[in-house]
C-alpha cells in the first residue's frame, strides 16, 4: 500500500523504483518483480505481488530482506522505531489505518530484546514466521 502512490491497487514499476530509490539490490528486486507481471500490464497487482513473494527461497534471502527493512528504516539507524512506522502508515490515505496502540502492540510482539525498536534480526525472524 505504501508503494501504491495513486491507490489503484497495483504497483507500477515507476512507483516501485521511486519506493526503492537507490537501495542496494533494488534493480535486482525490480527485475524479479517484472517477472511477476503475468498479465504484462506494466504493473503488479495485489495477486501478482503476493504470488511473487510467496517464493520463500527468494523472498527470505538476506539481501532482499535488507532492502525491505531499509524501506522502513527511513533514518538509517539500523532499527525501525514506532515513529517510522507511524510516518509510513500515515501518508497517502493511510492515516488512521492502523491505530497507534496497535502499532505499539505489533512492535512489542516482534521486539525480542525489549528496546522498543525492531532491528534487522528481529525483522528477519518476523518475516520467517510470516511464511508459515
Amino acid at each position: 500500500m505504501a508503494l501504491d502512490k495513486n491507490g489503484d491497487g497495483s504497483i507500477t514499476f515507476e512507483e516501485l523504483k521511486a519506493g526503492l530509490g537507490h537501495k542496494e539490490n533494488a534493480e535486482t528486486l525490480i527485475d524479479l518483480l517484472k517477472g511477476a507481471d503475468t498479465d504484462n500490464s506494466g504493473s503488479i497487482d495485489y495477486t501478482e505481488f503476493l504470488a511473487a513473494t510467496m517464493d520463500a527461497q527468494t523472498f527470505l534471502r538476506d539481501d532482499y530482506l535488507r532492502t525491505a527493512f531499509d524501506m522502513f528504516d527511513k533514518d538509517g539507524s539500523g532499527k525501525i522505531d514506532k515513529n517510522e512506522l507511524i510516518n509510513l502508515l500515515s501518508g497517502d490515505g493511510l492515516e488512521n489505518s492502523v491505530p497507534k496502540e496497535e502499532l505499539e502492540k505489533y512492535i512489542k510482539e516482534v521486539d525480542q530484546n525489549g528496546d522498543g525498536e525492531i532491528d534487522f534480526e528481529e525483522f528477519q525472524t518476523m518475516m520467517e514466521k510470516c511464511k508459515l
